[in-house]
C-alpha cells in the first residue's frame, strides 16, 4: 500500500469546498444562496470524479482479481469523499430524518418492496443481457476491504449528494418522478468512464435509489440498497467487468 498526505493544495481545496458550505448555510440573501449551492456542487462532483491536485489516496488494492473472468481491479481509500460528506450534511442538515436510524416506522407497500427487490435482481441480469458483465460466483479474500471502502467511500458519498441533495433539493422545485428521474441520469453521466450501457445501468440504478429515499425518507435505506446493489455484482457476477 502506499499513502502520500494530502497536499497544500489539495489541503487549500478541501477547506475551501467546506468553508463556502458553512457560509452558505448561514446566509440569508437568495443570490448568494443560489451561487453557494453551485459552488459546493461543483467542488463535490470534482471530488467523485478525481479531478483535483494534490489529493492522494490511499491504494489498498493493487491489480487484484475478483475471479479468472473478471478484469484487474485496483482500489484505493478515497480520503476526499468523507470531506464531501462533511460538507453537504452542513450545508443540508436535513439530509438526515430527525428519525433516520429508527427503521422500524418504514412503511413500504408490497408494490414498493416488489419494486426495490425486484430492481436488485433484475438490473444486474440486464446488465448481463447487454454484455456489461458475465456471472461469476465468488467471494474474493479482500471481500471485506471492498465492503467497507465501498459503503463509506462510494455509497454514502453518492448517495447524500445525488439522493440527499440533488433529489431532494429537485423535489422543492419539480413533481417527484421528474426528480428522481433527473437526479438519476446525473448519477448515471457521472459513470461515463464505463461507456454508455455502464451510464444506461447506472442511471437505472439510480431510480432505484431515488425511489428508495423517497418512499422512505431516509438517506440511509437508500444507502443500504445501493451498497446491496454494488455487492451482488461482486459476488455473482465479473467484477468490475469481464475480460
Amino acid at each position: 500500500m502506499a499513502f502520500n498526505a494530502l497536499t497544500i493544495i489539495g489541503a487549500i481545496i478541501v477547506i475551501s469546498g467546506i468553508a463556502i458550505a458553512s457560509l452558505t448555510a448561514r446566509q440569508h440573501t437568495k443570490s448568494l444562496i443560489y451561487i453557494g449551492h453551485a459552488a459546493v456542487i461543483l467542488w463535490a462532483v470534482g471530488l467523485i470524479i478525481h479531478i483535483y491536485p494534490g489529493i492522494n489516496n490511499l491504494l489498498v488494492l493493487d491489480k487484484v482479481i475478483s475471479g479468472p473472468l473478471s478484469r484487474p481491479f485496483t482500489l484505493y481509500f478515497n480520503i476526499d469523499k468523507p470531506m464531501l460528506i462533511f460538507a453537504l450534511l452542513i450545508l443540508v442538515p436535513n439530509i438526515l430524518s430527525n428519525n433516520e436510524y429508527n427503521w422500524r416506522d418504514i412503511s413500504l407497500s408490497f408494490t414498493q418492496k416488489i419494486i426495490i427487490g425486484g430492481g436488485l435482481i433484475t438490473l444486474p441480469l440486464l446488465a448481463w443481457a447487454l454484455q456489461l458483465v458475465k456471472p461469476e460466483l465468488t467471494l474474493p479474500s479482500w471481500w471485506w476491504i471492498f465492503a467497507i471502502n465501498n459503503l463509506i467511500f462510494t455509497c454514502v458519498a453518492e448517495e447524500v449528494l445525488f439522493r440527499g441533495y440533488i433529489q431532494g433539493f429537485l423535489c422543492k422545485k419539480l413533481s417527484a418522478p421528474i426528480a428522481i428521474i433527473i437526479a438519476s441520469i446525473l448519477f448515471g453521466l457521472v459513470h461515463f468512464a464505463g461507456g454508455p450501457l455502464f451510464i444506461i445501468i447506472a442511471t437505472l440504478a439510480g431510480v432505484l435509489y431515488g425511489l428508495s429515499y423517497y418512499w422512505t425518507r431516509k438517506i440511509t435505506v437508500a444507502i443500504v440498497v445501493h451498497f446491496a446493489f454494488n455487492l451482488l455484482h461482486l459476488v455473482f457476477f465479473t467484477y468490475p467487468l469481464p475480460l
